[in-house]
């Protein structure tokens, strides 16, 4: 071995020494930084030369490359386990704003009000004239439509502040793909197609790419220059390195608004099964749109059902007019089709119009005839039926210019009143109904009703003191509806309560599991990629001495050259 040849291998030992220590130094300063993977060393000998036919010494040490240690695999599933738990985390806060909106099994919830409806409607059973418990009435019934609008309301303002929040965590994921974009640029540059190299900045998109995993469900394909791309499901969001954009898209289903979120560039829509913003968007398009139907469905039934039975019965004082509450499209259309545009459906059947004359008692009663057979091309229309009550003698019967029904005497001796609807048109167009509008968005007391307890129908077959009609509205609390998959109204809403309760209590048993998934996966990403200050410290002194030894052995070789030189 020549001794420029050992100097060359002290040399070498010097450099990898250092550079081992530089990256020893670079770990521990940076234990604590967040996305920091520990960097390794790896080094092999630098080859051997030919001293003569069968020998060869070595060359000394090199430096192969300096390494992330980092499990690809591990850290797609960390990024899984950071969108499952963001989803569960978003979800199990949104059913805690709806059971805090609905706030049941207390004093102050639907179900409260509900009961506290039905119980007046039985007290008025007991004493159907008595003029205080037909005001305690009104006065349930106003404080149960009132609790149903504010609480749709409540529903849709959640709804409103998911949509809000849902555009501001499509900025930040194009924020996001702006930076993975920029990252993926960079690292190709650096690394000059070697697919390795750009540590620090590696780690920066992995970081980039966990935060990206909290709003969105994301796997990521690397390609030979080191850029990655990036899928959600099967579409990809980075395409060759380069973000496409994602943006919200609301389009209308059943009259409801649902919300998606779409690729920006060719507007395909992204099926999102995890990820915070995935859960806000479920829940809102799931859970909240039943919730919103399930309440509407409820006080849709429950307006049917009680004006059904109000509509053919009689207040204390029977009715000078009496005007829907109903407005139709098409007066010329048949009733039970959708151009009418009537949000209750009546059916084929009759009803009894009842004309009283005051100053004699004498009352006429004439069947109504509502033919909706769907035989002869002859079924009823709005005008038919006003035709048909306005040939009723000293009965006036005409359109509003809203397209609303209005029935009156043409005279202050003559008062009027229904009974025995089979068809339901009565209460389909809001004549004679206790209650107006036809969701949760409107529901409310009828303003006649309210204007005049006296107009409230207890009774029926004018009878004074009969309390027939209020017999029956109490007994809706337990009638079975087959519009309501044959629950009560009070049984429906329960039902609605419960798997609201049910579907709580396991999202938070889903966020638990997730969360210990994530911290499983997040302590064996640690125990690969993390700093350990201990191992660290021995990797120091092992390469410091290595150092210190390389050092020596240059001083050796140094010796040797003086002493030949000394003997020229």
């Amino acid at each position: 071995m020549s001794l420029g040849n050992a100097l060359q291998i002290g040399r070498s030992g010097l450099l990898t020494s250092q550079t081992a220590l530089e990256t020893v130094g670079h770990n521990l300063t940076n234990a604590t930084t967040p996305g920091y993977r520990r960097q390794a060393v790896a080094l092999q000998s630098a080859g051997s030369q030919r001293i003569d036919q069968d020998n060869f010494v070595g060359r000394g040490v090199q430096l192969e490359a300096i390494t992330r240690q980092i499990d690809e695999a591990l850290e797609s599933r960390l990024r899984g386990a950071i969108a499952d738990e963001s989803r569960s985390n978003a979800q199990v806060e949104l059913f805690g704003q709806l059971e805090a909106i609905q706030n049941e099994y207390s004093d102050t919830d639907l179900s409260t009000r509900i009961g506290a409806f039905f119980n007046a409607w039985s007290n008025l059973a007991n004493n159907p004239q008595d003029t205080g418990l037909r005001s305690l009435v009104i006065q349930e019934a106003d404080s149960l439509a009132r609790f149903v609008q504010g609480q749709r309301e409540e529903l849709v303002r959640v709804r409103n502040q998911i949509d809000r929040t849902a555009d501001a965590n499509a900025g930040s994921i194009n924020g996001l793909l702006d930076d993975i974009e920029s990252l993926n640029t960079r690292i190709a540059q650096a690394e000059g197609g070697a697919g390795r190299g750009a540590n620090d900045l590696r780690d920066k998109r992995d970081t980039a790419l966990a935060e990206l995993a909290k709003h969105l469900d994301i796997s990521t394909v690397e390609a030979a220059n080191g850029k990655v791309d990036v899928f959600v499901g099967s579409l990809p969001i980075i395409s060759d390195g380069k973000s496409r954009g994602v943006e919200l898209h609301e389009r209308t289903v059943d009259g409801e608004p649902v919300t998606q979120l779409r690729v920006k560039a060719d507007g395909s829509a992204l099926d999102l099964s995890s990820g915070e913003l995935g859960g806000m968007l479920a829940f809102r398009n799931d859970e909240l749109a039943e919730g919103i139907d399930t309440l509407d469905t409820f006080a849709h039934q429950l307006a049917w059902e009680v004006n059904r039975i109000h509509s053919q019965g009689q207040g204390k004082t029977l009715l000078d007019s009496a005007t829907g509450t109903a407005i139709a499209e098409d007066a010329a259309a048949v009733l039970n089709t959708e151009a009418a545009g009537l949000d209750f459906q009546p059916g084929h059947g009759s009803f009894q119009l009842h004309v009283t004359q005051a100053s004699t008692g004498e009352r006429k009663s004439h069947t109504i005839n509502v033919d909706l057979d769907g035989i002869g091309g002859n079924d009823t229309t709005l005008n038919d039926l006003v035709a048909d009550l306005d040939a009723v003698a000293n009965v006036n019967a005409s359109l509003t210019a809203d397209g609303r029904l209005h029935i009156a005497s043409d005279s202050g001796d003559f008062q009027i009143s229904f009974s025995d609807d089979s068809s339901g048109a009565l209460a389909a167009l809001g004549v004679n109904t206790f209650f107006s509008g036809t969701d949760a968005r409107d529901l409310a007391v009828n303003a006649a009703i309210r204007q005049s307890p006296n107009h409230l129908a207890a009774g029926q077959g004018h009878e004074p003191g009969d309390n027939s009609n209020a017999l029956a509205i109490a007994a809706l609390r337990e009638k079975n509806i087959d519009a309501l998959n044959g629950n009560s109204i009070t049984d429906y809403w329960n039902r609605h309560v419960e798997q609201l309760a049910t579907r709580t209590a396991g999202a938070r048993q889903q966020l638990e599991s997730d969360a210990v998934v994530h911290e499983n996966l997040k302590a064996r990403q640690q125990s690969v990629s993390g700093v350990n200050i201990d191992e660290e410290a021995i990797d120091l002194m092992r390469y410091q001495r290595s150092y210190q030894a390389s050092a020596r052995f240059l001083t050796v070789v140094d010796e040797m050259m003086q002493t030949l030189l000394g003997m020229i």
